[in-house]
């Protein structure tokens, strides 16, 4: 665990190691490896946990890769269901013989119908 800097001489050390090793990424990049669109990349940048951006200018923002990566990872491991879970799921959805099919569920909300207005 790194220890945090005392002095400006350690703190720009420390910038200029991570500059050198690490690089910052674009919105494009990140729409790229995320497989979304403009919109939805950058309201995936404003999610809680995403990492801060750098800002070079007033309009030009960019996220250090290994951050972004380590968010990525961390978001497929949540969203990873155990292998338990899995078979679970599958033996539930699994009809108990072909003359005997599991019922079909209907989910979500309903909603009223509009009357329409009278002319």
């Amino acid at each position: 665990m790194s220890r945090p800097p005392h002095g400006p001489d350690e703190a720009q050390t420390e910038v200029q190691t991570r500059w050198a090793s690490d690089t910052l990424i674009s919105i494009r990049d990140i729409r790229e490896l995320f497989g979304l669109g403009r919109t939805a990349a950058y309201e995936l940048t404003h999610r809680p946990g995403f990492p801060e951006p750098v800002k070079l200018s007033p309009r030009c923002y960019r996220w250090w890769a290994s951050e972004v990566l380590a968010f990525t990872a961390d978001v497929r491991l949540r969203n990873t269901p155990s292998r338990r879970s899995r078979e679970a799921g599958r033996t539930a959805h699994r009809p108990t013989s072909p003359d005997d099919p599991a019922p079909l569920r209907i989910t979500g909300t309903m909603r009223v119908a509009r009357s329409r207005k009278a002319s």
